[in-house]
């Protein structure tokens, strides 16, 4: 007796990974989307640009999820529903920088949003092109304070990922090289009184426009409540890798990290003791994106000499930050140095 593939293929027209599935399923809604584009998504989402009349919609597909804690294995949730919520909170407070939601769907883990990104570049592209304008520097430190103080007084919900395992694979890399800076960054992240959390503050999910505003926001389904003082640091520790790719210029890196601080501190305000944690955050965050997890490769997933020396050299800033510097101005300072040695070479 013949055994039958036990694995079905899926047709494409219903399939919501695929434009063809999403336009049946939303026609069958009594949405009517056009010409669909498919945009670069994250690892636990499929997301399409469309047309609804003269209006341009994000139609974003969220898959089953990884669990990184205690080990990997595939989570039958998606974090559509916390975006969702968390959405709806947000767009009113910050309505040209943040989507609205169209449509949502949670049996089927499909949201319909607003384009905020239509005549602005992607954060990781706007990079990658040499691009460091301290105007959107200012911008998008002043939003991040902003987004701080709005949501200060928000009553923790429950949310799809959970503080711990942020920590867990934003901190892995970290936690491997000293269990002692592991402790900390624990320490400093879960035992913090609990705010909203937008971990994913990185270039791939913000937009620089050159119209007003001059900084839009995307990716919002992994937020969390935990330390409200990550959102700037978590920025900020992804400027070097660009840096010591070559695409900016460590200048550009220095001026453009120290106008988000200061944007940042005019709203909300930094203290000694919040400037020596996020400089640790900071720090780890270089020591995390040394192989460019979550950047497309932008620092080269190859292991030829040039790609394991530029790791080698980001593992080298991230240590000497987190064992000398605990101030702003400090970190500043081995940041223009180490760059500049680096690059000189």
């Amino acid at each position: 007796m013949r055994k039958e593939n036990s694995k079905r293929e899926i047709s494409p027209s219903l399939d919501l990974d695929t434009a063809l599935g999403l336009k049946n399923f939303l026609c069958n809604r009594s949405i009517d989307v056009e010409n669909f584009v498919l945009l670069q998504g994250g690892y636990t989402s499929t997301v399409f640009k469309a047309e609804n009349g003269d209006q341009t919609l994000i139609i974003k597909h969220s898959r089953p999820r990884d669990s990184f804690y205690p080990i990997r294995r595939k989570m039958k949730d998606t974090r559509a529903i916390t975006e969702f919520e968390i959405l709806k909170k947000l767009h009113p407070l910050f309505p040209q920088q943040v989507p609205a939601i169209h449509a949502f769907f949670p049996d089927e883990s499909v949201t319909v949003m607003s384009d905020v990104g239509q005549d602005a570049q992607l954060g990781i592209n706007y990079f990658l092109d040499g691009r460091a304008e301290l105007k959107h520097a200012c911008a998008l430190g002043k939003f991040l304070g902003e987004l701080k103080e709005a949501t200060a007084e928000w009553e923790p919900f429950k949310t799809v990922e959970q503080p711990f395992e942020q920590v867990w694979t934003r901190g892995i890399e970290v936690d491997t090289a000293s269990e002692e800076w592991g402790q900390r960054m624990r320490d400093y992240y879960l035992n913090s009184t609990p705010g909203f959390v937008w971990p994913d503050g990185h270039p791939k999910n913000v937009f620089f426009g050159n119209a007003e505003p001059l900084i839009r926001v995307i990716d919002f389904d992994c937020s969390h409540f935990a330390d409200q003082d990550y959102m700037l640091p978590n920025f900020l520790g992804q400027i070097p890798v660009f840096t010591a790719m070559g695409h900016i210029s460590p200048d550009q890196g220095i001026a453009f990290t120290k106008d988000m601080i200061e944007s940042y501190n005019k709203i909300s305000l930094i203290t000694p003791e919040i400037e020596r944690k996020m400089v640790f955050y900071a720090a780890t965050q270089i020591i995390q994106r040394q192989d460019g997890k979550w950047l497309f490769d932008v620092c080269g997933g190859n292991n030829d000499e040039k790609s394991l020396l530029r790791k080698a050299f980001l593992f080298y800033l991230g240590r000497r930050i987190l064992t000398s510097a605990e101030t702003f101005d400090q970190y500043l300072d081995m940041f223009q140095k180490e760059l500049h040695a680096w690059l000189d070479k």
